[in-house]
């Protein structure tokens, strides 16, 4: 509005209309006396209506802002506003989910990426890699001695599935690089996932599988060998014994802090000399009779050296399944064996100390 489209019966003030009413002119405009808006009106009338919102009539709210047309408040729609700016603008706050979300997502995106085995030449054969199933080996309960089928010789050991057992899918999987590049929170919350719950294989392959877990382990990172829990492992009875007992020493070193469950097959020596200076199992083919096999307790009956100052050396060791390779060994020769090993790994410790159970194992055949 222009100023002078207003008769002389109103006044300006700041660019605002003043209601009409009585003024005293004076000659200067900051002496000017402007009547009090709200003089003469009766707050208490019931014709006067107080601005509140739960005063307000449908259309007055309407008009103020309070509603919506389609009848939303002016808190929801300042609330859908946000959530579509959120959506729109940021991203998903990952880190402000709870650590255990956040660890069960790195646990997928470590099932997401199973290792695939790289051929380096055609000619070149690699290990198949796949479940490796197991019986338990148990003695013959009291009522099968009884039975009539039954012999006056020494019952035969049964192997059975419903021993407890170490799991024979654990996962064969790795952490993307471009997940652990990230951040370094995100780094550290997830590196040792894999380590927690793969299971490594070392198997005899044109050289000891002692050999090659040494190998490996040889190239981690000393967090990388004690946060490792589980293993398989393929060892010949040599490789426990005479020179080699000190590489496997240096194995359960460097495995002395992390290993939980241990899968050993020990296999009778025989045959030629391999690769790396380990006997290898391709060419020395099956067991063969009168082979020498591994021992729990020399002639003195003290516990031999690999299981001495090697396995006692995997303090965090709660299982440990053996499945032995012996031509000329039975079922009740392997059981006795792994009891024997049993009580020599438990024989220092204490009842509160946690003891190592051995369990004797064979190779599934129907699998």
């Amino acid at each position: 509005m222009v100023r002078d489209e207003f008769d002389d019966g109103c006044d300006w003030d700041g660019g605002n209309v003043v209601p009409w009413g009585p003024i005293q002119c004076e000659q200067h405009e900051a002496d000017r006396i402007l009547p009090d808006p709200v003089d003469g009106l009766d707050f208490e009338s019931p014709s006067i209506k107080s601005l509140n919102k739960e005063n307000l009539s449908e259309f007055e709210a309407l008009m103020l802002g309070e509603v919506s047309n389609d009848g939303s408040s002016e808190d929801e729609l300042d609330i859908d506003t946000a959530t579509t700016s959120s959506e729109d603008d940021t991203f998903f706050p990952f880190m402000d989910l709870p650590l255990e979300i956040r660890q069960q997502i790195y646990h997928w995106i470590h099932l997401m990426n199973p290792i695939r085995l790289t051929q380096f030449a055609p000619w070149y054969p690699i290990p198949v890699n796949r479940g490796y199933f197991v019986n338990a080996i148990t003695a013959p309960s009291e009522n099968d001695s009884n039975t009539p089928e039954a012999s006056d010789e020494t019952p035969r050991p049964t192997a059975t599935r419903t021993a407890p057992i170490l799991s024979p899918w654990r996962p064969y999987s790795c952490m993307p690089t471009s997940m652990l590049r990230v951040s370094k929170q995100i780094y550290y919350e997830s590196r040792e996932l894999p380590f927690r719950n793969n299971e490594f294989v070392f198997v005899n392959w044109f050289a000891s599988g002692l050999w090659a877990a040494r190998s490996f382990i040889r190239g981690l990172q000393s967090w990388q060998t004690q946060t490792m829990h589980y293993a398989r492992l393929e060892l010949l009875s040599r490789d426990l014994a005479g020179r080699y007992v000190d590489e496997w020493r240096e194995l359960c070193g460097a495995w002395s802090e992390g290993l939980r469950g241990l899968r050993l097959k020990i296999l009778s020596s025989g045959g030629g000399v391999g690769t790396g200076g380990g006997v290898s199992w391709v060419v020395a083919g099956s067991p063969q009779r009168g082979a020498p096999t591994a021992g729990v307790r020399d002639e003195e009956g003290k516990v031999e050296e690999w299981i001495e100052n090697g396995l006692k050396q995997l303090k965090r060791l709660r299982c440990l399944e053996v499945e032995l390779s012996a031509a000329d060994w039975d079922d009740n020769t392997k059981l006795e064996w792994c009891r024997n090993l049993e009580e020599a790994l438990n024989e220092s410790k204490t009842e509160a100390e946690q003891h190592v159970r051995v369990c004797c194992v064979e190779r599934a055949r129907d699998l």
